[in-house]
């Protein structure tokens, strides 16, 4: 039995017992008053009244009670393990080593091809497995809890390594649920004395890696304490401005010359590390620094832009919550304007996985940013629904086709689908960009194929700034 259903048990029986007892003596001392003190009992109609009252006030106080109890339970009804509050209320208490996040990273296709109430089915079987996994692996008295959704809290007494093993073997064994395979992924983190924080560390592990799953399963293990460590890191990194720029040549097949470069940022720490923007950024969000990261990043982009030859422009990546946002546009584009940079050298790649849910007020901004100057590209052109969503009701300027289609040029398939993309681009006099380009034989089929631009280790590999400066003052 799960520990939050025998913790509720208890809780609802104690208060029973709360409310009960006095009750109970209540009527005991009424009655000793009324009938029993007195040797002639004689009941009238007025005494039964009274007592048929007493009675029924009682009953319904230990009904209220145990109906508060149960507005005040600790479980989630769905899988009647611990809810959120709940779990948090817990952990605090029995302080455990290591927390975990479960998430179900196919639970849209469950849903959809299954119906709601078959989900609902699942995910309690699957915690109600983990509980009896993980007491016959000598985890007993687990602490289970849902955070939200199809993500489940797990704190345990036990070592990260070895949740982890556990973890694996869980995954191998319970592969299917209900006759339903489980995408599963587990994030485990070796917690501190900020539970809250250690959850927010989980829950950004998860987000980066279910998209990254492909459909598998896997456990990410983190240390709290180190986390939290660079997350102090990168704040004062971001503070200093201590970003770094690499610059990746974009041919245009047509002149044979290198007039685009896209930036690939890097953070750089106090301590000399280097940090990738799939390292960095799920910090920035967590601190709720999006916003002033990505007006650092355009301000600096500017700032080189401002250094260089006017026919250079610069490709760079914002994100999407900073574009919808008016103030942020403002400050951009002051900041544009004032070191007097033409904005039609500077190019905003954007990427989403899914259709943003307003999308025709997004694309508004888009046609602002473009009545700006600003040029904007579709970044993974082809790697997921949305980009063709986009594309059907918003002119790009560029696209920059998804890496697949240049590593798979042989593929009779995906040369097709490629073939098709590019014509479509061609008509819609959409200027067309390939990746990942980095052999000759990939570089001579693409310009057979009439692309416009080709980046990759194939055209030339990426430069520094000072490298840039010297190259296009």
């Amino acid at each position: 039995m799960l520990l939050s259903t025998l913790l509720e048990r208890e809780r609802r029986f104690k208060l029973a017992l709360r409310a009960g007892i006095p009750a109970l003596l209540f009527i005991f001392v009424v009655s000793y008053i009324v009938f029993i003190k007195d040797t002639n009992i004689t009941i009238s109609i007025r005494d039964s009244l009274i007592m048929a009252g007493i009675v029924f006030a009682t009953i319904y106080f230990i009904y209220f009670m145990l109906e508060l109890a149960t507005r005040g339970t600790l479980l989630d009804k769905e899988t009647e393990g611990f809810n959120q509050k709940a779990f948090l209320n817990v952990i605090k208490h029995r302080k455990p080593k290591s927390i975990a996040l479960l998430a179900i990273g196919n639970i849209d296709t469950i849903n959809q091809n299954y119906g709601l109430e078959k989900v609902t089915t699942v995910l309690h079987d699957i915690i109600a497995a983990l509980d009896i996994y993980l007491t016959q692996h000598g985890v007993s008295n687990t602490i289970i809890g849902r955070y939200s959704g199809t993500k489940f809290l797990i704190a345990l007494n036990r070592d990260t390594q070895e949740i982890e093993n556990i973890f694996e073997s869980y995954i191998k064994e319970y592969r299917e649920i209900a006759q339903i395979e489980i995408d599963y992924i587990f994030s485990v983190v070796s917690s501190s004395e900020n539970y809250t924080k250690d959850i927010f560390f989980l829950i950004d592990s998860i987000a980066h890696n279910v998209d990254e799953s492909q459909g598998g399963s896997k456990v990410i293990v983190k240390d709290a304490k180190h986390e939290q460590e660079l997350e102090e890191l990168v704040q004062e990194a971001l503070n200093s401005r201590f970003l770094s720029f690499s610059f990746r040549p974009l041919l245009n097949s047509t002149t044979q010359k290198v007039d685009i470069y896209t930036i690939t940022p890097k953070m750089i720490l106090r301590n000399t590390t280097e940090l990738q923007p799939r390292e960095y950024l799920p910090i920035m969000n967590r601190l709720g620094l999006g916003q002033v990261y990505d007006l650092a990043l355009f301000k600096q982009v500017v700032d080189t832009a401002s250094l260089i030859d006017d026919s250079i422009s610069l490709s760079f990546n914002i994100s999407p919550f900073s574009l919808r946002d008016r103030g942020f546009l403002k400050n951009a584009f002051d900041y544009m304007e004032k070191e007097q940079v033409s904005p039609s050298r500077l190019i905003l790649e954007i990427y989403e996985k899914n259709t943003h849910h307003n999308l025709s007020s997004y694309l508004k901004t888009l046609q602002f940013i473009r009545e700006k100057g600003v040029r904007i590209t579709i970044d993974n052109f082809g790697s997921s629904n949305s980009s063709f969503d986009y594309i059907k009701y918003f002119k790009f300027d560029t696209v920059q086709f998804d890496r697949d289609f240049v590593r798979r040029l042989d593929n009779p398939k995906s040369l097709a689908l490629f073939t098709s993309l590019m014509k479509m681009c061609k008509d819609l006099n959409i200027t067309t960009i390939a990746k990942w380009v980095d052999e000759d034989k990939q570089k001579n089929r693409l310009i057979e194929l009439g692309i416009d631009y080709m980046q990759g280790y194939g055209i030339q590999k990426p430069i520094s700034k000072r490298e840039l400066i010297i190259q296009h003052h």
